[in-house]
């Protein structure tokens, strides 16, 4: 890739969409944000996400979409596929069986590929940010829901069909039973979502705490605080023991608004993941802060995927 050449990562989100272009270096050169249409049909939706960056392209650097120098695309939609290009289902944007590589390669006439935004995430984390020493990791976000992206002998996994890596609702013991998003019982996602973490301060204070009043109540010595992130710490543990045990990675990379809570909270699930995890695992498995900025990860992983995809 030279010098002078630049590359879009785009993360379509239930509310808004996160569109980013950068550099050959990883670089954030600009950044926007677009309202997701649950109302316009994709096309339509597609081809304004292209005026968008038309103008954004024009401002930065006096350029127009087909410019020879730009890479290329890379998208994040909830179950995107990255084999059939196609959204077969998303049911947070409306959206079904839509073609969704293709209507980005016509309206950005440039290469495109989609992916789900957890695989970008982790994509984005071993290119340039806290996974770029390690083969092996598992890149959990911790926000809306809760997803997985795997990185495996130094590449990304997406299992057969580009299913793979929904660790989000792997099924963890509980004496309390949650409903999942999807429909499923006690999944991960039930208890670490933003939701979930929410409804456990309820039912331990009786109060609404954001996460952010959780790290400081937490970092303040305050013993609700303390006993709330004893009990989200282990419920993720307990998945990330599943994980473990099946995968042997290197390390679990914790991204996502959760992550806000810092290495103090990793600190305590690591703890409970020696805890439970099988002895030959005990004190092998690193947990580390995603490096990339907690809401802006999906976006530098398109960016790195697009141009892996165009330069391998």
């Amino acid at each position: 890739m030279k010098n002078d050449q630049v590359a879009f990562g785009i993360d379509i989100g239930g509310t808004n969409t996160k569109i980013g272009l950068f550099d050959h270096s990883g670089k954030l050169l600009s950044y926007r944000t677009h309202p997701t249409s649950k109302s316009s049909a994709p096309e339509l939706f597609i081809e304004q996400l292209a005026q968008e960056c038309d103008h954004l392209l024009a401002s930065e650097l006096k350029i127009k979409l087909g410019d020879p120098r730009i890479v290329g695309v890379g998208a994040g939609a909830p179950m995107a596929n990255y084999f059939t290009g196609r959204v077969e289902h998303a049911p947070n944007l409306g959206w079904k069986n839509v073609a969704l590589r293709d209507l980005f390669q016509e309206h950005f006439k440039s290469p495109a590929v989609i992916e789900n935004d957890a695989n970008l995430a982790a994509v984005g984390e071993k290119k340039w940010g806290a996974g770029k020493d390690l083969t092996d990791f598992v890149l959990i976000t911790l926000g809306t829901g809760v997803g997985a992206g795997l990185i495996l002998d130094g590449k990304l996994y997406r299992g057969h069909n580009a299913l793979g890596a929904e660790g989000g609702h792997i099924i963890i013991p509980h004496e309390k039973r949650r409903l999942c998003s999807c429909g499923g019982l006690n999944h991960i996602e039930s208890y670490l979502s933003a939701k979930g973490i929410k409804q456990t301060i309820q039912e331990l204070t009786g109060e609404e705490w954001t996460i952010e009043k959780l790290g400081i109540e937490f970092r303040s010595g305050n013993l609700r605080a303390v006993t709330i992130i004893n009990t989200i710490a282990e419920e993720l543990a307990t998945g990330l023991t599943s994980m473990a045990v099946l995968l042997g990675p290197q390390a679990f990379v914790i991204g996502g608004g959760v992550s806000k809570l810092g290495d103090t909270f990793n600190q305590v699930v690591l703890k409970k993941l020696d805890e439970l995890v099988h002895f030959s695992l005990r004190g092998k498995i690193k947990i580390v802060t995603a490096s990339l900025s907690s809401d802006k990860g999906a976006i530098h992983g398109g960016a790195a995927h697009i141009i892996d995809e165009v330069f391998s």
